[in-house]
């Protein structure tokens, strides 16, 4: 525990200026706590998606959500152990927790369309 909150505080300290408040320090923690907790969660919830198999005969997204998972994690933990800003720590979110997301759901409603078509 004390490891993860000196990482924590060693990524708030990279994201704000040397003369910053303790409010924008508070601030910019909760940032930080918020964004690690939405991409941690988020990429369980895709993890238990893709072993549940929603997506399991669509190649297209099985690897989009794979490539996505793999590259997300390494770079959430690449965020945790260099101290980058927490805005480097959003744009991973978007771009490897949202986006997987949204393509799993748009294969869902696609897959129960054709399904209740028949």
């Amino acid at each position: 525990k004390q490891w993860y909150q000196r990482r924590v505080r060693a990524t708030v300290n990279a994201s704000l200026p040397i003369g910053a408040t303790a409010a924008a320090r508070k601030s910019t923690e909760t940032e930080v706590l918020v964004a690690l907790s939405l991409s941690i969660t988020c990429n369980v919830l895709e993890m238990l998606s893709l072993f549940i198999g929603l997506s399991i005969f669509s190649y297209a997204t099985g690897m989009i959500s794979t490539c996505c998972h793999v590259i997300g994690s390494i770079v959430l933990a690449f965020v945790l152990l260099e101290s980058l800003s927490v805005t480097s720590l959003w744009y991973s979110f978007a771009f490897t927790c949202v986006l997987p997301g949204l393509v799993e759901l748009l294969t869902v409603i696609v897959i129960s369309r054709v399904q209740g078509g028949r």
